[in-house]
């Protein structure tokens, strides 16, 4: 019995979370799930794959295929291979094999380097959204029609892409003369020759871009960042 000018709330069902949507990450077997409480996690199925059902994901260019189901309970992939939602949030020896790497907003998602700008630039690294074509053009110095074809070899929506993109050209520009950035993306990238050294493509900046591995600059980017 509640007494008069007190309020005692209804006892609501808890609504489980839904996928809202996902993204893959390039090179290697991650994925950036987001949820509808805003929040999006960063997640290696790696050691997934280990496991029977999971297998056929091995393969690159079906891994890449998962989407999120019509009713927001699992993430799906042709062929039948599926995670339910509450699997990245489970604890315990019987959860399946997945690594939680991290978990921001969903408006940080798909962004590797924004903690490094966040912590380095507190006043530039969140431009107003959506940010525009034209602005990452200018800021990565791309020429004419190198941003669309960018823009088609990353299977994900333009507008996290332009912000990864965005985070990527702000922190080159910070660490290397603005004036030299477009020699700098058209020249030798050790880095990326060192890991493919048989993929010729992948071997300047601009290259790794226009074949959807902006990895292959943002790592060295991050051991530049924390001085390892």
């Amino acid at each position: 019995m509640t007494t008069q000018g007190s309020f005692s709330p209804p006892n609501l069902p808890d609504v489980p979370l839904a996928l809202t949507e996902v993204l893959v990450e390039p090179g290697g077997y991650q994925l950036w799930a987001s949820f509808s409480n805003h929040q999006t996690h960063r997640v290696d199925l790696r050691a997934l794959l280990d496991l029977t059902p999971y297998q056929s994901l091995r393969l690159d260019t079906l891994f890449a295929r998962v989407q999120v189901s019509a009713d927001g309970s699992r993430l799906i992939w042709p062929g039948g291979a599926c995670i339910a939602g509450p699997a990245f949030l489970q604890t315990g020896s019987d959860r399946l094999p997945i690594q939680t790497l991290a978990v921001v907003p969903a408006l940080h998602r798909y962004r590797p380097l924004l903690p490094y700008l966040q912590y380095q630039q507190p006043h530039t690294y969140l431009r107003a959204t959506p940010i525009e074509p034209v602005t990452v053009q200018r800021l990565l110095q791309l020429r004419t029609g190198e941003l669309n074809q960018i823009l088609r070899s990353v299977p994900v929506p333009p507008e996290p892409l332009l912000n990864r993109l965005y985070d990527l050209g702000t922190f080159l520009t910070g660490h290397f003369a603005h004036d030299h950035l477009s020699t700098l993306m058209r020249r030798p990238w050790r880095y990326a020759e060192q890991q493919y050294p048989h993929h010729s493509f992948l071997h300047t900046m601009v290259g790794c871009l226009q074949h959807g591995r902006p990895d292959l600059i943002e790592r060295p980017c991050m051991l530049i960042a924390t001085g390892e």
